[in-house]
């Protein structure tokens, strides 16, 4: 979680979760309101020397979780959920319940 957004109602109480599940690269924008990221570290090689067969040298940190408001409506994003396990670990399950009654929410 994001600490300057750990006031947000869809992450609030929520501190940093552990999870080892598929990571997703997503393109973004500036305006979504970001509460949680995840960081892909460096992969080892695996083309030998070739620097194109690792598409990154250094850790890039991308949105997991965010909020946007998009005229009336609200919309909640959460990349976490690859697996159905996922989505059973209790931070995880919160934080699902929490943005989709979020986005529900009027005004």
């Amino acid at each position: 979680m994001l600490p300057d957004r750990a006031d947000h109602p869809v992450v609030r109480g929520i501190g940093r979760v552990r999870l080892h599940t598929e990571k997703y690269w997503v393109l973004t924008d500036p305006l979504n309101d970001v509460l949680a990221t995840v960081t892909f570290e460096p992969e080892p090689e695996q083309g030998g020397s070739d620097p194109a067969a690792t598409p990154w040298h250094r850790p890039v940190t991308m949105p997991a979780v965010w909020t946007r408001r998009w005229g009336a409506g609200r919309v909640f994003v959460s990349t976490v959920g690859h697996k159905l396990d996922d989505l059973t670990l209790p931070p995880i399950r919160t934080i699902t319940e929490r943005g989709l009654l979020w986005a529900a929410r009027e005004n």
